[in-house]
């Protein structure tokens, strides 16, 4: 499924009470050309679950060659490199010696044939799994125009956009 605009206007309530952070922002995201909405969508959901870290969202597709969002330290370091697509070994490879830490957040299917696949290579390779119902529920709340609230407890990551709500197991220890 093809989205049906180019820029996303993304109003956002977010709140940690462990952390302490709460900010309510405006941001302006653009689906990659010819993108669909499950790619959007996991990018977005990606987005969301690192915000406390201030992510960067690449403005092109790197088909791999380049993070689909990424963090930086004040010398421009990469600290994290962040895929939403499973990458081959070589890409792997690149981005673990690229960024202190390569976080990939695959669909099920992609989950299931790298998850073991590279970890013993890469200590600094985690891997998250985004079910394909939660995927599903999210691109019910795509719209041009967004407005959402997310809540962080812990792993737990809750968004709603007042319709439509749901969960986001996340693993904490990228937060620190």
């Amino acid at each position: 499924m093809q989205l049906a605009t180019k820029v996303v206007r993304l109003d956002l309530n977010y709140s940690s009470e462990q952390s302490h952070y709460y900010r309510k922002t405006t941001c302006y995201l653009a689906p990659f050309r010819d993108e669909s909405a499950e790619h959007f969508a996991r990018r977005m959901l990606a987005y969301l679950s690192l915000f406390e870290l201030s992510p960067e969202i690449a403005r092109q597709d790197g088909r791999g060659k380049s993070p689909d969002l990424f963090v930086e330290d004040q010398y421009s370091q990469l600290q994290l490199w962040c895929a939403v697509d499973a990458l081959d070994e070589k890409l792997v490879q690149r981005a673990s010696h690229q960024a202190k830490h390569v976080l990939l957040m695959l669909d099920e299917q992609d989950y299931r044939k790298t998850k073991g696949a590279y970890r013993q290579h890469f200590p600094n390779l985690s891997c998250t799994v985004l079910a394909h119902e939660l995927l599903l529920a999210f691109c019910d709340m795509l719209k041009g125009h967004m407005h959402l609230d997310v809540w962080r407890e812990g792993e737990l990551l809750l968004i709603t956009d007042g319709q439509h709500s749901l969960e986001l197991q996340f693993p904490p220890e990228l937060l620190h």
